[in-house]
């Protein structure tokens, strides 16, 4: 497990883990163990941690969240997205924003509006 506690500490502006610690109403040296690794909270005290940072136990774990997608090709393209660097996720998106905009090309799941990535962007 890579616990995320100190880097989720300092995102929600907790710059001093003794702070922290009190805010949660641990004791600091019990807070330093949690944060250094060399003690395990119990899951209620995670949820806790996790009620006062606002995030979810998965972010706090370090896990990234498992996308499904019942479409294997949008699971596909979902993947190859992810895998590319800046440069190549900015020109697939372009390429799906031209292919959008095109009535010919465009197939309207169940007759839905077209919400293109441009107006979806505010653009």
């Amino acid at each position: 497990m890579d616990l995320q506690l100190m880097k989720l500490r300092k995102m929600a502006g907790y710059r001093n883990r003794d702070d922290f610690a009190e805010k949660l109403g641990v004791n600091k040296y019990t807070y330093r163990s949690w944060e250094s690794g060399t003690a395990m909270m119990s899951l209620e005290q995670a949820y806790n941690v996790t009620e006062v940072l606002g995030c979810t136990l998965d972010e706090l774990c370090g896990r990234k969240p498992v996308r499904s997608f019942a479409d294997p090709d949008q699971a596909a393209l979902n993947g190859y997205y992810e895998s590319m660097n800046e440069r190549g996720r900015s020109a697939l998106v372009e390429s799906a924003r031209l292919m959008s905009d095109g009535d010919s090309v465009r197939i309207e799941k169940d007759g839905a509006a077209h919400v293109g990535i441009s107006s979806a962007m505010g653009a």
